[in-house]
């Protein structure tokens, strides 16, 4: 699938987020749960609106488990 308009870095790396948590079908909330925070902080990672460090994007990245080739290449 293609993103969307994109309009800064916290919007792509969102919709990456998204895409490889459809890919693993999970749910926002199960994402939430892996993460120990709450659906609504998955939701906000998902449509840029948090500033994540690079940090927080290796958790969610070992939580997704993906590679960070794959993740960044939305394979």
């Amino acid at each position: 699938m293609n993103p969307p308009k994109i309009h800064n870095v916290k919007q792509h790396i969102g919709w990456i987020v998204k895409q490889q948590r459809l890919k693993k079908r999970l749910t926002q909330q199960q994402l939430a749960d892996l993460l120990n925070v709450g659906r609504q902080y998955v939701w906000k990672i998902e449509n840029g609106r948090i500033n994540l460090t690079v940090g927080y994007l290796d958790k969610i990245i070992e939580k997704l488990k993906c590679s960070y080739i794959d993740f960044f290449s939305n394979k």
